[in-house]
Parts: structure tokens; C-alpha cells; sequence
């Protein structure tokens, strides 16, 4: 499901730059460990473009595998650990979709500069115990959609896949284009698509990413210092100071920040008026709205 998805999502940009005249930016390629025919846990047939090779990759997709033979892995997946690790510390972008965190793990484990509990990665939920156990020095959390640690992303959920590769696609291709594609993959309302703020979530505060991930799915409200600190039996100062010392901005300006990244989708998505979206996003004053959504897309510009 994973690999067809990221074949999915790829065929989707570059029908979007066809229709903007834009020349294809991505080459998308399935590789095997030998370059055969796999079966898929489901049954379902994966016929591969090649094998592991060493032909360069700007980014690498590891789909995750049933989380049964975290206890037992299949000898061949040595194959796949040696063939990623020149990867790990070059520029390429490496994305670990939920279970396949184990090969970043695996990595960092052999290292001998790994000696405390530094980082974090996502993963799903049923499998943070039995990664943990594996890689005693490595933290595993599922409140975290994803993680992303330098070039390497780690996700806990399908869903975070879907925001992982639109981070990516943003990076490469810009915002605006990448809200595009959010709005070609739709399966929901635009206002409840998960923001593209990657930059907010590189901490290892658990508490603070449970928290943040509350106002992703409730920023339209109006939302309080009051309110978040009683919710989450937390005192408004200790809150502050946690919140900015883990995302490096103050709560209230990460709530702006997702509720105009809502406004993006919706601008481009639908045809409604400014103010018709900024009562949809959480303000009643339209001209206010505008005055910050133009403040944000200014700082993303320069």
C-alpha cells in the first residue's frame, strides 16, 4: 500500500507540472533488493524498475514491513542495511515509513558515538515497545505524526507519509505547488488536512507534540492559553516556556501558523471569499487575517 502510494503521489505532481507546463521534476523508481518480483504482505504482486544498485537517489522511501518480524528480521534485510547506509550521512532525503524506522535504528546503534538517548523517531504505536527494547538508545514515540532528524524523516502513521512527501515536494517544487497537490490527494475538508510545518516539530518534547498535534485538529475555535493549560493540566507559565524552548515560537504563533497554512489549502482548494475562509480558520476579523496571512507568505519569501 505504501509503495503504490508514493508512486501515486509522484504520478500526481507530475501531472500537475503537465498542466501547468512545467517540465517533470521527479523520476520515480521501485528497486528490489535483486531487482524481482515481490509479494507483499497482503498477497498483492510488486514488479520492481531495478535493484539496489549504486546509482545515486536525491530521496530514498523505505516502506514499512509487518511489524511481526521486528523479532526475527529476514537475513536479506542486511542487504538493504548495508546498501542504505552510505545514504544516512549524505544529503539524500530518507524517509522511514512507520516500521522501517528499524534501519535508521539499526544504524545509530552500531555507532560508537551513539552513547546517551539523543534522538527520537515516529513509528506506530503498537511498535514503540518492541523497537525500544531492540535499541535501548534510541526513543520511539507515536505522538509525533513525524519526526525529522537532519535529512531522515520517520512517520508514524499512513497519513504522515502523505505530509512527509508534501513537505518534500514543498521544498523542492514550493509551497503553493505543494498545496496544490494536498488538494489533488483530498479525501477530506481542506480545513482538516494536517499543516505542512515542519520546522515546529523537531523536538524531543513528547508532551509538547501531543499538545501541538491537539491544535492541529482544533485551531478554528478560539483558542486560549487558559484553555490549553487547564486541558493539559498544565500551569500557562510552564506551558509558555516548554512550548517556545521546543518549538522555538510562542504558542499563540504557532496556532497563527497552522491556522494560515488552513487558509493556504482553502484559497487554493475552494472558491471562497477571504472572509468566508477567515471565519473558517478561527477569525472574525477578515482584515486582521489579511494583514498576517500577508506578514506570513513575506517571511516565506525572503
Amino acid at each position: 500500500m505504501s509503495v503504490h502510494l508514493v508512486n501515486d503521489f509522484f504520478r500526481i505532481v507530475t501531472l500537475l507540472e503537465a498542466r501547468h507546463d512545467q517540465e517533470a521534476t521527479f523520476d520515480f523508481a521501485v528497486i528490489t533488493i535483486n531487482g524481482n518480483t515481490i509479494r507483499s504482505a497482503s498477497g498483492a504482486l510488486i514488479t520492481p524498475d531495478g535493484k539496489l544498485n549504486n546509482e545515486h537517489y536525491d530521496i530514498i522511501v523505505v516502506p514499512p514491513f509487518e511489524g511481526r518480524l521486528l523479532s526475527n528480521m529476514p537475513r536479506d534485510t542486511e542487504h538493504i542495511s548495508r546498501w542504505l547506509c552510505p545514504y544516512w550521512a549524505s544529503n539524500t532525503t530518507v524517509i522511514t515509513l512507520s516500521t522501517a524506522a528499524y534501519f535508521w535504528a539499526k544504524h545509530r546503534s552500531i555507532q560508537k558515538s551513539l552513547t546517551s538517548i539523543t534522538e527520537v523517531c515516529a513509528t506506530h504505536w503498537a511498535f514503540v515497545k518492541p523497537l525500544s527494547r531492540q535499541f535501548p538508545n534510541m526513543l520511539f514515540s507515536y505522538t509525533h505524526a513525524y519526526r525529522k532528524i537532519r535529512n531522515i524523516y520517520s512517520t508514524s502513521t499512513f497519513e504522515a507519509g502523505i505530509d512527509v512527501l508534501l513537505s518534500v515536494v514543498a521544498k523542492v517544487k514550493g509551497d503553493v505547488f505543494a498545496q496544490q497537490c494536498a488538494a489533488s490527494l483530498l479525501v477530506d475538508k481542506p480545513i482538516k488536512m494536517a499543516p505542512l510545518l515542519p520546522q515546529y516539530r523537531l523536538h524531543n518534547d513528547e508532551r509538547i507534540a501531543v499538545i501541538q498535534q491537539w491544535i492541529d485538529d482544533h485551531s478554528s475555535p478560539p483558542l486560549s492559553l487558559n484553555d490549553l493549560s487547564n486541558r493539559f493540566t498544565m500551569s500557562e507559565r510552564n506551558l509558555k516556556r516548554r512550548f517556545s524552548s521546543a518549538t522555538g515560537i510562542s504558542v499563540t504563533q504557532y496556532i497563527q501558523a497552522v491556522r494560515i497554512d488552513k487558509a493556504k489549502k482553502l484559497l487554493i482548494s475552494t472558491d471562497r471569499s477571504v472572509k468566508e475562509i477567515a471565519l473558517e480558520v478561527g477569525y472574525e476579523n477578515d482584515g486582521f487575517f489579511t494583514r498576517l496571512f500577508k506578514k506570513n507568505h513575506r517571511q516565506h519569501a525572503s
